[in-house]
């Protein structure tokens, strides 16, 4: 094996050595569920919680303009249309047991990546 192709095998195992395995699930907190929008993430992007009333908070941290959805059973519970960098936008809903997207509706912000899922119990 030549050395450039042995330095390219090291360097790709330790690439994926911090990609693990799927992070648990975050559970919301007396009800409440802290969203972040950043380029091209929904953080956290996989969330448990008990059904019942539910506050969003949510927050643009990027440098883009970036929507917030929530669509599961029924419909679209959740909607927050635009934020721009910075912005913040607080949302409560009543959610029925069931498997909800998260996800940006802006142009193909989903497509990059930017959804997950949120799972009512």
């Amino acid at each position: 094996m030549s050395l450039a192709r042995a330095i390219a095998v090291v360097a790709a195992a330790l690439a994926l050595h911090g990609c693990g395995g799927a992070e648990p699930a975050a559970r919301a907190h007396d009800g409440r569920v802290a969203v972040t929008l950043d380029e091209f993430l929904i953080s956290p992007q996989d969330v448990e919680l008990a059904a019942g009333r539910v506050t969003f908070d949510v927050i643009d941290r990027g440098r883009l303009r970036h929507s917030f959805r929530l669509w599961g059973p029924g419909g679209e519970p959740v909607a927050v249309k635009s934020l721009f960098p910075g912005d913040r936008a607080t949302r409560t809903a009543i959610l029925k047991p069931g498997e909800y997207r998260m996800v940006c509706t802006i142009m193909n912000h989903a497509e990059l990546g930017m959804t997950g899922r949120l799972v009512v119990r």
